[in-house]
């Protein structure tokens, strides 16, 4: 077990600092400001996180202007739209304000920095970065603690870094000894927590769902940094979703003193919170305990199947037969902190059972270990993303499982029923996912930073062209005439498009983004994959992206059964 406590830097500032930029939140930058001032000291304390957002609104540099241009440093070596994307979700906070984004190269050895321009006034504000090694031997420009002291300025380590660097060094220091013969490739252990507490408070922004959290982004770095890290020591390709450590699990609370503890331990099913009935799916406006998707899903008749979890959990499927010949399958919790599949699916497979002509195979939990997980890190924060609930407890996705475990419910579904659509709900952040410490950009994950609303996905076999478009134009058709839905990916569209330059995707009917690539022996010739912005929400939003699954699903279902009865 590693165990460590750590100085506040804004409590130990060098007294010879005039200015720093820490990872801290206003209020608490305010009062150590005070606090400096009453010992005669003049301190200027700014954010190291997300610098320009903050300056602008903490110093009201554009209270009272109605246009201004904001030139964004471009740092070679670096995405070109970096530190534009730092600034999300800026037009929106100061919707009075005209704001246009112009590039600028950053030359020289001193910090990179904005200036913005309005027609009354001139404003420089520095971005305080270091390159950094990354463990698969690329570097980064990463977010950093900086001083002045009327000398210079200088590399503040903060203990916000020091906490992750020791987080990196102990995994990449711990012994991979295999938990069982039979796969010396992993796992290593069955579950490793990695618990920071930090004294930082969430800033909600009223934006959405977005919120400035370092302590999610804390998360964020440990969980992917980990799995880096893990690639790299057995020799796998950065990126690469086999990755079998182990469950890696940061537990980032709140806390008066900032403090690290790593252990191992044993997941304990028995534990699991868990809530048994029926609730109404309709008007769902928040996640399902499993007991309750297991209550549904045993409603619906049919054939059930299963598997288990590597954790020992049960991992439900249900097959229900039509008259007609259309067949589909549907698949909800392949990544668990994704959560409103579940309900969108059950609904759809409640209708699809009474109406009884399309068959259908449904598994509406294939990663009870991660879902588990999930609930767990909701009762602490109920608004983050919770990535490290994503993969399954081996450490990898569940499409790379072998047919092991949790993944084999997938097998035991196409043996079962072996159609040509496979609809698989998904999500993915509902705001903004950042990872300061190794480069601001989520990597390997560059397109879901901001959201941009529903979004669809289409793989296909390419022998099935022409069933692969009726499904997709369906889906899509579906989404964009649910009012709802369409006006607020409309609002998110919007702002996306203000800090993203190049779209990779198309756009159906203005406002229903979508995706469409050939992918040779797939298990289902065609799979429709659904994005909903849904980590991690509640309320009406929740009700949205839930109905959004649904409708998909519906409309897929109905144009399978139109095109059987039509040959």
């Amino acid at each position: 077990m590693t165990r460590r406590d750590f100085a506040r830097t804004i409590d130990t500032l060098p007294a010879t600092a005039t200015a720093a930029w820490v990872f801290e939140g206003p209020s608490a930058r305010r009062a150590a400001q005070a606090r400096a001032r009453a010992e005669g000291r003049d301190l200027r304390l700014r954010s190291a996180y997300k610098t320009l957002l903050h300056e602008v609104l903490e110093q009201g540099l554009l209270d009272n202007a109605s246009r201004a241009t904001i030139h964004y440093p471009v740092v070679e070596g670096c995405p070109e739209d970096r530190f534009r994307l730092e600034c999300y979700p800026l037009h929106a906070l100061v919707s009075h304000c005209e704001i246009a984004f112009a590039p600028r190269p950053h030359e020289g050895e001193g910090l990179p920095v904005y200036e913005i321009e309005t027609p009354d006034a001139r404003h420089i504000v520095p971005v305080p970065v270091r390159w950094v090694e990354l463990d698969d031997g690329s570097r980064a420009l990463a977010a950093c603690g900086w001083v002045e002291d009327g000398q210079g300025g200088r590399h503040l380590h903060t203990e916000y870094e020091t906490i992750f660097e020791m987080v990196c060094a102990h995994l990449r220091a711990m012994p991979l000894d295999p938990l069982s013969p039979d796969e010396p490739d992993g796992p290593f252990f069955d579950r490793l927590e990695v618990i920071v507490e930090l004294p930082y408070e969430d800033q909600v922004l009223p934006v959405g769902s977005e919120v400035i959290s370092l302590a999610e982004a804390m998360h964020e770095e440990i969980y992917f940094t980990a799995l880096e890290i893990f690639q790299k020591r057995l020799g796998l390709a950065p990126g690469q979703r086999s990755v079998k450590a182990g469950q890696i699990v940061p537990l980032v609370r709140r806390g008066g003193t900032p403090r690290l503890e790593i252990q191992t331990t044993r997941a304990e099913p028995a534990l699991d919170r868990d809530q048994p009935g029926r609730p109404v799916l309709d008007t769902a406006t928040q996640w399902l305990y499993p007991a309750q998707i297991s209550a549904h899903l045993a409603a619906l008749g049919g054939t059930g199947y299963a598997a288990r979890s590597r954790q020992g959990r049960g991992v439900e499927g249900r097959h229900v037969a039509g008259r007609g010949p259309a067949r589909l399958a549907i698949s909800a919790g392949q990544h668990a902190n994704e959560s409103s599949p579940m309900v969108g699916a059950l609904r759809a497979a409640r209708d699809l059972a009474a109406e009884d002509e399309v068959s259908f195979t449904l598994n509406p939990l294939e990663n009870p270990d991660g879902y588990a997980l999930f609930r767990e890190l909701c009762a602490e924060n109920p608004r983050h993303m919770h990535h490290a609930a994503r993969y399954t407890a081996s450490g990898a996705d569940l499409s790379h499982g072998a047919g092991r475990y949790e993944s084999a419910i997938r097998d035991l579904a196409h043996a079962r029923l072996p159609a040509e659509v496979h609809v698989n709900l998904h999500g993915y952040p509902s705001h903004e996912w950042t990872r300061p410490l190794t480069g601001y950009i989520p990597r390997g994950f560059g397109q879901w930073t901001i959201p941009k609303g529903f979004f669809l996905i289409l793989r296909h076999d390419p022998a099935q062209e022409a069933l692969a478009r009726a499904v997709l134009q369906a889906g899509l058709d579906a989404l964009a005439d649910f009012p709802e839905l369409a006006a607020q990916n409309r609002r998110m569209l919007d702002l996306y498009r203000r800090y993203v330059g190049a779209e990779s995707f198309e756009v159906h009917a203005g406002c229903i983004p979508f995706t469409v690539s050939r992918e040779d022996e797939a298990l289902y010739p065609v799979t429709l994959i659904t994005e909903a912005a849904d980590e991690t929400i509640g309320g009406e939003d929740f009700r949205i992206a839930q109905e959004g699954q649904y409708r998909v699903v519906r409309a897929v279902a109905g144009m399978l059964q139109r095109r059987a009865e039509a040959s």
